[in-house]
């Protein structure tokens, strides 16, 4: 009974700010499913925090503070993800040529790679990327044992491979290399 008068005097003091917290947040990023998102979170986390509210006179500044924490947490974390796995597009015909039988345009690219070109790129590399990659694409182990060795989780393995590999064919392509250049990699060698 308790929790449901919790409930009922939570929903009456937050229920006559949630349209305006839905048009500060629009006002914000001028996207209205953004915006219903991050007044959403600001309604699960006063919820979560609602004993710590002393005067529930100052309901609608409380809100709008944790409706800003919540923005500020959203843009920090769309900067890291930005930072971590750039998007490249690439408008060239050579990769637009392959099959889906043929290597993908990421193995095609790095086969064509001189040794010191490669080298270079991989050390441009952050070394979470570059640790997954030298025991993935040059040492040849499995998802299970990169795991294992970096004490990380099997996604986590795939999602800084798949990461890294965008990474590292962006410094190749930024770095001007041939994708023409018959030089071939020697995996011994790295």
């Amino acid at each position: 009974m308790q929790n449901y008068d919790q409930k009922k005097r939570f929903w009456l003091l937050v229920e006559p700010w949630s349209h305006r917290l839905i048009n500060i947040a629009l006002h914000h990023c001028g996207d209205k499913n953004l915006a219903q998102d991050w007044s959403q979170e600001t309604l699960l986390r006063a919820w979560k925090d609602f004993e710590q509210l002393e005067d529930s006179t100052l309901i609608y500044a409380w809100l709008l503070k944790i409706l800003n924490r919540v923005i500020v947490d959203d843009q920090r974390r769309n900067i890291r993800r930005k930072k971590l796995s750039p998007v490249i597009f690439v408008d060239d015909d050579y990769f637009s040529t392959h099959a889906c039988s043929a290597p993908g345009p990421f193995s095609q690219l790095m086969k064509n790679q001189s040794n010191s070109q490669l080298k270079a790129a991989i050390l441009q590399l952050p070394e979470e990327f570059r640790s997954t990659i030298l025991l993935r694409d040059i040492e040849g182990m499995s998802y299970t044992s990169i795991a294992s060795i970096l004490d990380i989780a099997k996604g986590t393995v795939m999602s800084r491979l798949s990461r890294g590999r965008r990474l590292l064919s962006s410094y190749v392509l930024k770095q001007d290399f041939s994708i023409q250049k018959t030089d071939t990699i020697e995996m011994e060698e790295l």
